[in-house]
């Protein structure tokens, strides 16, 4: 079978790459044990970009169904090997999901400042029923999308209800760190950042199955359309805020703009805005080299972003960059070993994705 030498050869690798993933993780939760809330809370962005892979997987797989095409026939394998680690990724929300009161500030007491609804809302126990019916929700259609039974009618259901629940998810997690400040593209932000982060992986993953794309132009210029997306839902709700002044929004973006945090908005601007700019020629586009590089740019530049939008003035950057050291040697491991598991079970006889 073609490439199959060189997977034999990388099952080695893949191990290693799990036990360190494993000594990582350790390292970065045990010192929850002394200080749960700056350790748990940098602990989030990790988790939240590791959620972000089946997730968005998900959420291609179900567009797939619906828009058929090149670019569905490339990735189809990989974006449901993806979705094989969606209870590894809400596993990884535990930790964070036992110790509510150290990192969030209305599972306490609460803030005076907080309206009726939002005590309501932000409370313990919706809290994890919301994410419990999230999680239940990823389970349920990536096995449905992954057995092939009645796949238009499961797409569009998820695709109707699944932005919902991760919009509510994105609030729920991240925006009530904060919870003065509010932003209506914060959920829709946070999903298309899901799916940019899934894409990019399935993609290194498609890159280094063995057997190159038969269409790497079009994978190329869905790249370039997603990061269009993301510069849009990024921009738009700042310029709105800013622009206006409003008196109980600024503060939020204010204290992402001082000291080592307006350098990462560099960083992370840079890395996964200037991605745009070579992806407007075709001969980049159908590069698996230069594909390989900008997808490893956009999923650095996704990262930096999670740590600025989670961490300032409540996280240890230290902490969050052995979290995220963690995921991502998790994933270097996992992804391959459930593309194998899926080859197996759909098509024994090729290798391709």
């Amino acid at each position: 079978m073609p490439g199959e030498p060189l997977r034999a050869s990388r099952r080695p690798r893949e191990l290693v790459l799990l036990i360190l993933a494993a000594l990582l993780a350790a390292g970065a939760l045990l010192p929850a044990l002394f200080a749960p809330g700056p350790v748990l809370t940098a602990w989030l962005p990790a988790a939240w970009f590791l959620l972000g892979v089946p997730t968005g997987a998900l959420v291609l797989a179900l567009m797939m169904r619906l828009i058929p095409g090149a670019w569905g026939e490339e990735l189809r394998l990989s974006a449901e090997a993806a979705t094989l680690l969606t209870l590894p990724a809400l596993v990884a929300l535990l930790p964070v999901l036992l110790a509510l009161a150290a990192v969030y500030p209305w599972a306490g007491a609460g803030p005076a400042s907080l309206s009726p609804f939002q005590q309501a809302w932000l409370a313990p126990v919706p809290f994890v029923a919301r994410t419990l019916v999230h999680g239940a929700l990823l389970l349920w259609l990536g096995a449905r999308l992954r057995a092939r039974r009645s796949t238009r009618a499961t797409a569009a259901i998820g695709v109707v209800v699944l932005p919902l629940t991760t919009s509510a998810l994105a609030y729920d997690w991240l925006l009530s760190l904060d919870p003065g400040f509010g932003s209506s593209a914060f959920g829709l932000r946070q999903l298309a950042l899901q799916v940019t982060i899934a894409f990019a992986a399935m993609l290194l993953l498609r890159l280094g199955s063995g057997r190159a794309p038969k269409r790497p132009g079009v994978l190329g210029a869905l790249l370039l359309t997603l990061l269009l997306i993301n510069v849009y839902l990024m921009f738009l709700p700042f310029f709105i805020i800013w622009s206006g002044n409003l008196a109980t929004e600024v503060p939020w973006y204010a204290a992402r703009g001082r000291g080592g945090w307006a350098a990462a908005v560099w960083v992370f601007g840079l890395t996964g805005g200037l991605p745009i700019l070579p992806l407007l020629f075709a001969r980049v586009r159908r590069s698996a080299r230069w594909l390989r590089g900008l997808s490893l740019a956009v999923l650095l530049a996704a990262a930096i972003e999670l740590g600025w939008t989670v961490l300032p003035g409540r996280g240890t950057p230290l902490l969050c960059l052995v979290a995220f050291a963690a995921v991502t040697c998790f994933l270097a491991a996992a992804l391959p070993v459930a593309l194998r598991h899926r080859i197996a079970r759909r098509m024994p006889s090729q290798s391709h994705t």
